[in-house]
């Protein structure tokens, strides 16, 4: 734990990697006979909404959420591990806390339009709002794509229909090179630039997603999260593992088990920037 920014950096590897804008290609070929491609077509649209909404009404679904996680990280043969806490009010607030050898290193608040970290191991701290972050990751994360990352919920403020839909027997596949957020959620024009590149895995039984990967097709950038271990909490399965691979300068892997899942308890989140903290600007 060397500094501030590589905490950052860690954990927006960790949840803030999965989304990336790039332009869109075409990909439907015109067929010869329009009315057989239009009756394909809307058979396939007919059977992705129906897939969509059963993973709609199989989301996670909770007011209050706290975890206890430990996390496996490796890039260029070097590996690390860490563990934490992550504490969620829907929509509202999600609170981590990062610790090595029980010790915590960084805190962080994140709400609907800011983020704060404070690094305890160098008496130092970090705010700032979304569009920073995004520009520093170079990405176009919001708070709702990452509080459904963290849970392994779809983002429910997304078009629905935009997804050509297969079956391979055991698991249905998903895949757009367009999505775009719904007009009514938004808020400024960053929100336009918003297109998520998806393939989503979802399992035949249950409707949880199994495996989403994105590509930020400019930059070959590649990003898989694997979703397992499921459990029931409270009538409801939760994927205990997250494997998240990343392919971007270098190849990243980072593993998280998360463990003392507890919903619907009333919360508290503590956070406070001593006086005495020097505020840094990553460059």
């Amino acid at each position: 734990m060397n500094n501030l920014k590589y905490f950052i950096l860690l954990f927006c590897l960790i949840l803030f990697s999965l989304i990336t804008s790039c332009k869109t290609q075409k990909t439907l070929s015109a067929a010869s006979n329009q009315s057989i491609t239009d009756s394909v077509q809307t058979k396939s649209a007919i059977f992705s909404d129906s897939i969509t909404y059963k993973m709609s009404e199989n989301q996670f679904n909770f007011e209050w959420l706290s975890i206890k996680f430990s996390a496996e990280y490796e890039a260029d043969n070097n590996n690390t591990s860490f563990s934490g806490q992550i504490r969620i009010r829907k929509d509202s607030i999600i609170w981590v806390s990062i610790s090595k050898f029980s010790i915590e290193g960084v805190r962080m608040l994140i709400t609907q339009d800011s983020i704060y970290v404070v690094n305890r191991m160098e008496d130092s701290y970090f705010k700032s709002d979304f569009n920073y972050i995004n520009r520093f990751i170079n990405s176009t994360v919001d708070f709702d794509m990452l509080q459904a990352f963290i849970v392994g919920n779809d983002f429910k403020y997304y078009e629905k229909d935009k997804f050509k839909t297969s079956y391979d027997g055991e698991n249905f596949h998903l895949s757009t090179v367009n999505r775009h957020k719904l007009k009514k959620y938004i808020k400024n024009e960053n929100d336009k630039l918003k297109i998520l590149v998806q393939n989503i895995e979802v399992d035949a039984n249950n409707y949880k997603i199994k495996n989403l990967n994105v590509k930020e097709v400019k930059e070959n950038n590649k990003l898989k999260i694997s979703y397992s271990d499921f459990e029931n909490i409270n009538s409801q399965l939760f994927p205990k593992l997250l494997n998240i691979k990343i392919s971007s300068e270098k190849e990243i892997e980072i593993k998280l088990e998360y463990s003392r899942i507890i919903i619907n308890e009333e919360l508290n989140f503590p956070f406070k920037i001593p006086e005495n903290y020097e505020r840094i600007i990553p460059k």
